[in-house]
């Protein structure tokens, strides 16, 4: 993680002010941690500016950044090592989440997915294994979820697809000729689709009505090091929490169903 917090903070100093350059310096000398009110002292900055120096770079506070900070110091000890890098990247990915968390998309979306029985997600490779995980979960919920994942079939599915039903496109990379040769026929026929990708200038951005941007993997780790199904997993479990806040009492029937079920067994 030591590279990653690191570049994290060179790659926003164009935008630092003087105090919070201060700040930078500090943390990229590698100096023993501190809390936020022994930094203050230290660098004679007052506790708020570096509040807004972690906003700046993209994490929460400052608890967080110390996290990340005591990580990336560790990097070069045996011990937990890869366990940190790991932990490290998971945390990572889940500040990125956060930080390109879309509230009126997100409740958009759950409003499609409420309005329509019948939803096609369409994916390859890695992006099937969050589809099936979608599945799982929504089909609890009493909707029909078709999870598509071969080239031929995903265009099928396309020009079967009926106006009352839902397309739900997943690409981290946003790059596939036969998804957007699939998007273009279903937007042709209006049947409404929904895009799942980290790539915002995609072209298959232009074919869908509602975007949901998850975080993308760096270089590293998309040899393998995290699996990459998981930023989109992340996503979709958003949109499942928001479901459920949004239409409780579908939850309330289906977990009522579950209790049946379960007293008869």
């Amino acid at each position: 993680m030591e590279e990653d917090l690191f570049t994290l903070i060179e790659s926003c100093r164009l935008n630092f002010t003087y105090v919070e350059e201060l700040i930078a310096d500090y943390f990229l000398s590698k100096k023993k941690a501190l809390t936020i009110d022994g930094l203050a002292q230290n660098l004679s900055v007052s506790k708020s500016s570096i509040t807004r120096f972690c906003k700046k770079i993209g994490l929460n506070n400052y608890k967080e950044l110390v996290f990340l900070y005591k990580l990336s110091l560790n990097h070069d000890k045996e011990e937990n090592l890869f366990q940190a890098k790991i932990t490290a990247s998971y945390h990572e990915l889940a500040t990125k989440c956060d930080y390109i968390y879309d509230e009126k998309i997100t409740k958009k979306v759950c409003l499609e997915l409420f309005n329509h029985k019948i939803i096609y997600f369409l994916g390859k490779g890695f992006n099937s294994y969050a589809g099936f995980d979608f599945e799982f979960k929504f089909t609890r919920l009493g909707k029909v979820v078709k999870v598509v994942n071969d080239g031929k079939s995903i265009k099928l599915a396309a020009s079967l697809a009926k106006n009352d039903e839902l397309i739900i496109v997943s690409t981290l990379r946003g790059e596939d000729e036969d998804l957007r040769e699939a998007m273009l026929i279903a937007k042709n026929r209006q049947i409404p689709i929904i895009l799942l990708t980290a790539n915002k200038l995609s072209e298959l951005v232009n074919y869908t009505d509602l975007v949901l941007f998850v975080p993308n993997l760096k270089d590293d780790e998309s040899f393998g090091n995290i699996s990459p199904q998981i930023p989109i997993l992340m996503e979709l479990d958003i949109v499942y929490e928001c479901y459920s806040q949004m239409y409780t009492n579908v939850f309330e029937a289906w977990q009522d169903a579950e209790k049946l079920l379960r007293n008869n067994y």
